[in-house]
């Protein structure tokens, strides 16, 4: 009996239960496909490698990044589509294969803050009274973390392990997401954090989310957190962040990488507090523990000394 690409998305979701951003923004492509496809939509066995072909060609005259063709759309049909042979609803996967020729052009890559642009936010956040905007961009400096893991944090997630102050992170218990396996850490909370206060923020606080009111707890939803980290790149963007290759938040990610290796810092350490895959063949082996990430987190200077440079 034919199967439809409605669904074989139910299906898939069902089985691999994916986040709530992930849901939202497959479903927008999956409308798109089905758009392109036709009445080839309803029995999934009929869309070929030439449809698939078609379809991200289409993309491409639209003017669609390489990567988000690549990632997102391309991404989201082959695990669809390989989801339906693995589990003998096609016989083939169409989308195999097929990929954006097109390269990224030069002044298109994205960038991360310099040291100047850091102390300048983190001023700025230092002096504003709402506390997402205080504190996210000092978390985000402190530990490299994508701006949605921090702003999901709970109370919880704030304690004292082998005698060191940290910030876990971790799916909040209200149905908030994160990247991977690998981007669960435990991570020491940087001596600047404490120095300004955010343990006693944290206490004020109480039990419950840090930085929004609460969430619907469905998991097939966008967590609160998410229209927190948006509110927090448009008053970035707002206080004159305005460089279109510095995305607001995660240009901090970009900062912290490229200051720890500016401060000697190793890879494999700055990839355990921030979360990144280690993707060789003995990072599996490799279990960075907290004394190690403190003493690295020390040589990170906030908020930066302005005038310090990448070769400095």
């Amino acid at each position: 009996m034919p199967i439809s690409l409605d669904e074989l998305f139910e299906r898939w979701e069902a089985e691999t239960d994916p986040s709530a951003s992930t849901l939202s923004s497959w479903r927008g492509i999956m409308r798109d496909l089905k758009s392109f496809v036709g009445d080839k939509a309803d029995d999934i066995t009929r869309i070929t490698a030439e449809d698939i072909v078609g379809w991200k060609d289409k993309l491409v005259k639209a003017n669609k990044a390489a990567a988000t063709i690549s990632r997102g759309y391309l991404g989201c049909a082959r695990a669809l589509l390989r989801f339906a042979v693995a589990n003998k609803l096609a016989a083939s996967d169409p989308s195999q294969g097929i990929k954006v020729a097109r390269k990224t052009k030069a002044g298109k890559k994205m960038l991360g803050y310099s040291g100047e642009e850091v102390a300048r936010l983190l001023d700025l956040a230092s002096a504003a009274p709402e506390p997402w905007k205080k504190w996210l961009p000092w978390l985000a400096a402190a530990t490299g973390s994508r701006i949605g893991e921090v702003a999901q944090l709970h109370f919880s997630h704030v304690f004292e392990e082998d005698g060191y102050h940290v910030v876990k992170i971790t799916p909040a218990i209200d149905a908030g997401s994160i990247k991977n396996a690998e981007s669960e850490r435990t991570v020491p909370i940087h001596p600047a954090l404490l120095a300004a206060g955010f343990l006693e923020f944290v206490a004020e606080k109480g039990q419950g989310p840090l930085f929004y009111g609460r969430s619907s707890g469905d998991p097939k939803r966008k967590h609160a957190s998410k229209g927190v980290a948006n509110r927090l790149a448009s008053w970035i963007r707002a206080n004159g962040f305005s460089d279109r290759r510095k995305a607001p938040n995660h240009a901090l990610r970009h900062w912290f990488k490229t200051e720890a290796s500016r401060v000697g810092i190793s890879d494999s350490v700055a990839d355990a507090i921030q979360g990144h895959t280690d993707s060789s063949s003995s990072g599996v082996y490799r279990h960075i523990g907290l004394a190690l990430m403190a003493s690295a987190l020390e040589k990170i200077e906030l908020p930066p000394r302005r005038g310090v440079s990448l070769d400095a």
